[in-house]
């Protein structure tokens, strides 16, 4: 599947081993076989009226219904339905910042049927999700506890036995950073894995696929838009159409008043992100000698040149590490949920071999 390609909710592969990342835009799924399908994490309500079921067929929308005789359009064609109704119908989103959406009563339903549809009931006792949270916040904005239980529970009442990882630890698992060490032998999954998504940014550093240091913070995405749209005075919307299609770090047409604020914001965020990640480098105390890999993935760094952007700001940073080089994950929408799906492949193999892995979360 093609990085580009976003899919309406299918019918489900019969599948023992799962990989889900529930992404703030996107909601993906990886099965043992390593196929993935990308939903819109997003959703819109449309009123109970004479013969709502029928054009919900017709045209072949993925759709709930509540106890209340209203109805939510799921996935992809909820931003066609919006578009068809501008003003009048609004795109809902069941995740803000990373986590789920406090101010969004009807998260649960939406996500249990997107759940429901792409993964379904639990085929035996042994069948194994692994899904992923950000890491701990910088900024104390956003804590991902209620987050994390409430995902997770989501998956066990299927059946599923759940493991939880980090989102910047599925890069590293995903990408294998590789490390340099001063006696000339080279260590795998040793590096920082960087997801840059709409809700949040996150980064973790692995040594021999042991996490090290993690976090996480609100600059991301949804706040470069938000951030420009605010100094232009213009929809976020508009913004974010731009920086999908437009933005090109290797081609900035800085007379361009958008593109101009989108760069210096991008900016912004990466200073902000590795900033805080050398913070939280020191707080733990560790001592790499040799210069450090960094995978960068998500749609956040999807633009033209973006691993090239990062590089050239990160040469302005005071940084307690060495950067061996910095480059853009095989894969970048997809690259968290394939590291979840190497994770969940590992530990299913440790389930069947009668292991028992103390740290899944039940």
């Amino acid at each position: 599947m093609e990085d580009n390609d976003i899919t309406k909710i299918g019918v489900k592969e019969s599948s023992d081993i799962y990989a889900v990342d529930c992404g703030t835009m996107f909601f993906q799924v990886a099965n043992k076989a390593g196929n993935v399908d990308i939903i819109r994490n997003a959703f819109v309500e449309i009123s109970d009226i004479d013969g709502i079921d029928d054009i919900l067929d017709q045209n072949g929308w993925k759709y709930v219904k509540d106890g209340h005789n209203t109805y939510y359009v799921i996935g992809e064609d909820s931003l066609r339905v919006a578009q068809m109704f501008p003003g009048k119908v609004e795109l809902r989103r069941p995740m803000k910042d990373g986590v789920l959406n406090k101010n969004e009563d009807k998260k649960m339903i939406v996500l249990a049927e997107i759940i429901r549809s792409t993964i379904g009931d639990a085929p035996n006792d042994k069948s194994i999700i692994c899904t992923c949270v950000s890491s701990e916040s910088v900024d104390a904005s956003v804590d991902s506890t209620y987050h994390k239980a409430r995902l997770a529970s989501m998956f066990t009442r299927l059946g599923w036995k759940v493991k939880v990882i980090e989102e910047g630890y599925a890069v590293v698992l995903s990408e294998c950073p590789v490390m340099d060490e001063p006696d000339g032998t080279q260590s795998k999954f040793s590096g920082i894995g960087m997801s840059f998504g709409s809700g949040r940014s996150n980064a973790v550093l692995a040594y021999k696929a042991l996490p090290i240091v993690g976090m996480s913070c609100v600059h991301s995405g949804d706040w470069i838009s938000e951030q420009v749209a605010d100094q232009l005075g213009i929809p976020v919307s508009q913004v974010t159409a731009i920086k999908e299609k437009k933005l090109d770090f290797k081609n900035l047409n800085l007379d361009d008043d958008v593109i101009f604020a989108l760069d210096a914001f991008y900016s912004a965020m990466i200073k902000n992100v590795f900033n805080n990640f050398a913070k939280k480098f020191k707080e733990v105390k560790s001592n790499f000698e040799a210069p450090i890999e960094v995978v960068i993935a998500g749609g956040t760094s999807m633009p033209n040149g973006f691993c090239e952007k990062v590089e050239s700001v990160i040469r302005g940073l005071d940084l307690p590490f060495g950067i061996k080089s910095v480059r853009h994950a095989s894969s970048p929408r997809n690259a968290v949920v394939k590291g979840c799906l190497a994770h969940a492949i590992i530990t299913k193999k440790k389930i069947d071999s009668g292991v028992e892995i103390k740290d899944l979360f039940e």
